[in-house]
């Protein structure tokens, strides 16, 4: 218990100060380490760094990561903005619609939260503000619709929930698809009611079926390459590593078509984007191996298997009990640390009251997404509102009404587990 605690103390102390997270995590496994006597020799110490990245399964994160640089260099995100647009920009409080339906669409692509916003922030934030709505409403509603980007598959969060839980990627993935589908639209439902209490665009413009052509005409392919890659998982044609392959290649030959991308020099930009994303998230997974090390010497995972039966008995006092801690932790962590640290721990005590792994590992990323979202640390509020050139204590009122929407979009998935795995179990056959 108090190498565990102290574990916990000192990365949490290293994050506050600023250090960095991968670095925090080495700095606090190596001095449990050599305080309390772990007996780890030093020369193990390379093995598993090495082993926290050795797996196949994880090759799909680069893919996908590469695939998605790909399809911004193609253009695809202006593409999945003029189509969105088109479907919805003709309502009152258009942009709302256009907003959470271009994130939802921008998931299927991207996977990432944080990219989503950042490709899609840049143009929305400055455009809904030069519309009539404020940048207060214009940076929380486009935080919050890209809480879906892990959500909707593909998910590098999935992926490595997938991989440190033992889950099925392809379930998860398939899981994702409704929950994700409930969140954009009940952002949009919010969204309509504030926008028309704050008078924000309420004068409509006609719908145009010649407008919707032109935008299928140039857009399709942002409808046509994700169900490509959904299908190909779904039908057992191709692993989700293999899809994000496919995707890099279908999004090359893309950027070539569209003379997006024309010379060998545009495509190691994209790849120079991509690596430095890649490495990121591979530095703290390598990292990550020694301090998971750490912590089945310490019988961390026991441990809380042993609170949490003591303090609740209930599939749903445990799913709350987790929940608190993650939301609550996730406001100053990263979502990638979260789902490293905590994933396989956390699984290990639902599986111990019946939960469904592919059920709880959705509510999971949602609670972590929803930690991205919400002030001090949140790492999507930190880039749009950096896009907004506005402070983060600024946005809280705007924000409040978006993050209890994402809350009680939780809760209802909680309560009705089949939201998540009807789909998976239809596709894909009972687990």
């Amino acid at each position: 218990m108090v190498i565990c605690l102290s574990i916990f103390a000192i990365l949490l102390l290293l994050i506050i100060i600023g250090v960095p997270v991968a670095v925090s995590i080495g700095l606090a496994s190596l001095s449990c380490i050599f305080i309390f006597d772990l007996g780890v020799p030093l020369t193990l110490l390379p093995s598993q760094t090495f082993s926290g990245v050795d797996s196949f399964p994880l090759m799909a994160i680069p893919f996908f990561i590469f695939a998605g640089e790909l399809m911004n260099k193609a253009g695809i995100t202006k593409r999945i903005l003029d189509l969105a647009e088109a479907i919805v920009g003709s309502l009152k409080g258009g942009l709302t619609y256009v907003n959470v339906l271009a994130a939802m669409m921008m998931a299927s692509i991207s996977g990432s939260g944080t990219a989503c916003a950042a490709a899609l922030g840049v143009s929305l934030i400055p455009d809904m503000e030069k519309r009539g709505y404020s940048k207060e409403y214009a940076i929380s509603l486009t935080s919050c619709a890209n809480v879906v980007g892990p959500i909707i598959p593909p998910s590098t969060l999935l992926i490595l929930f997938g991989y440190y839980t033992n889950t099925s990627v392809s379930r998860l993935f398939i899981g994702g698809v409704v929950p994700g589908i409930i969140i954009g639209l009940a952002l949009m439902v919010v969204g309509r009611f504030i926008c028309i209490k704050k008078g924000f665009r309420q004068e409509t413009e006609p719908f145009s079926w010649n407008k919707l052509l032109s935008a299928l005409k140039h857009g399709w392919t942002a409808l046509l390459l994700p169900a490509f890659t959904f299908i190909a998982i779904v039908l057992g044609w191709s692993t989700a590593s293999e899809a994000g392959a496919l995707l890099c290649l279908l999004s090359l030959i893309l950027g070539f078509a569209y003379r997006t991308i024309r010379s060998v020099g545009d495509i190691l930009e994209v790849a120079r984007n991509a690596a430095h994303s890649t490495c990121t998230i591979f530095t703290l997974l390598a990292i990550s191996g020694i301090f998971s090390n750490v912590l089945v010497r310490a019988h961390f995972q026991e441990l809380v298997v042993d609170i949490m039966a003591s303090i609740a008995s209930t599939q749903l006092a445990t799913m709350l009990i987790i929940i608190a801690f993650i939301f609550i932790l996730g406001m100053f962590v990263d979502v990638t640390p979260m789902v490293i640290m905590f994933s396989a721990t956390f699984t290990a005590v639902a599986a111990n009251v019946g939960i469904d792994p592919v059920h709880f590992g959705l509510i999971f990323v949602i609670i972590c997404m929803i930690g991205a979202v919400t002030p001090p640390v949140g790492g999507i509020l930190f880039v749009t509102t950096t896009i907004g050139k506005i402070s983060m204590t600024k946005i809280i009122p705007q924000l409040i009404p978006f993050l209890i929407t994402l809350l009680i979009v939780t809760i209802l998935v909680i309560l009705f587990p089949p939201l998540v795995t009807s789909l998976p179990n239809l596709l894909l056959g009972a687990a």
